[in-house]
């Protein structure tokens, strides 16, 4: 059954008639993302200190960042390379500040949490670029910043998680180490449409269909981006290659049957993983840990068992 907290919170959205709506504006849907994690966001945390850097992309724009350092923990640290969710058309870094910085409280580790270009403004592949750009931007500058550059994670929720698992699947076509670990908090990851659960959870829940073509419509060029290898990491070449994960997946989301499947596949193929299934939560459960307590439980305990594999 879905947690009650979470179904009382969709419940005052429609009463209040504030769920989303398809003929909303960017904008219009930009702000309601930053209130809800405003309103119903982890609580911040004080012991964490907070740098402002820009990273060059390949075009020559740059993307600010915060890093996150938790305070009297000695350097050289483990460090989590963070892309935050949203369909890749809305959120932002400070919306998710107190998320990162909790997650460097907690984990008593450094996170860099990257703010890629999104759609419309900048559509498909540049969030990818993004991603590839901020990593090899890390690789190159940890040991200057005091991180290891040996224990780099790459990790994120929803849209950020699809963006990290496609740097672990494709880094090296780029140039780049492989990423030492990864931390997927229920992400796309595959484009296609193809599993139930994508057609199973389309009511009541925030990740609703109408939502997700809505998402597509203002970050793809067209239907044919959706069998881009880099949006269909379910199938990506050699998955015994794929780093440690650790995968966090909610119960109640249009995404669950693809994360289960590409945890599956990865631990079939000898890579170790461990699939958190929160089955009473839905898909966007960080955004609202304040007023969900299974939802902190889920990042408190998912941190944790993230940080102490980074230390090994």
């Amino acid at each position: 059954m879905l947690d009650w907290h979470t179904s009382l919170l969709y419940w005052i959205t429609v009463a209040r008639g504030r769920q989303f709506r398809p003929g909303a504006s960017v904008a219009q849907v930009r702000a309601a993302y930053a209130e809800l994690n405003r309103r119903f966001g982890m609580l911040p945390v004080d012991d964490v200190d907070t740098t402002v850097l820009t990273i060059p992309t390949r075009d020559g724009a740059v993307m600010p960042a915060h890093l996150h350092r938790p305070a009297n923990v000695a350097p050289p640290l483990p460090v989590l390379l963070f892309f935050h969710g949203g369909g890749w058309v809305i959120g932002d870094v400070p919306s998710y500040d107190h998320l990162a910085r909790y997650f460097a409280h907690e984990g008593k580790i450094a996170v860099l949490s990257v703010e890629y270009r999104m759609g419309p403004e900048h559509r498909f592949p540049v969030a990818y670029q993004d991603a590839f750009d901020a990593l090899r931007w890390l690789q190159a500058q940890a040991a200057t910043l005091g991180l290891d550059p040996r224990r780099i994670a790459v990790g994120g929720d929803s849209a950020g998680g699809g963006l990290s698992a496609t740097l672990s699947a494709f880094a090296r076509e780029e140039g780049l180490e492989r990423p030492a670990y990864q931390f997927l908090i229920y992400p796309p990851l595959d484009a296609t449409e193809r599993f139930p659960s994508r057609r199973k959870f389309n009511k009541g829940l925030p990740l609703t269909p109408e939502l997700r073509t809505w998402f597509m419509q203002n970050f793809f060029n067209s239907k044919a981006d959706a069998s881009n290898p880099w949006l269909r990491q379910i199938d990506a070449p050699d998955p015994a290659a794929m780093p440690p994960t650790y995968f966090l997946a909610a119960g109640y989301d249009a995404l669950v049957d693809e994360g289960r499947a590409y945890a599956d596949r990865l631990r079939d193929a000898g890579v170790p993983v461990t699939y958190d299934l929160r089955p009473t939560l839905a898909h966007g459960f960080v955004n609202i840990p304040r007023i969900v307590p299974k939802a902190r439980r889920a990042l408190r305990e998912s941190i944790t068992a993230v940080a102490t594999a980074l230390r090994q």
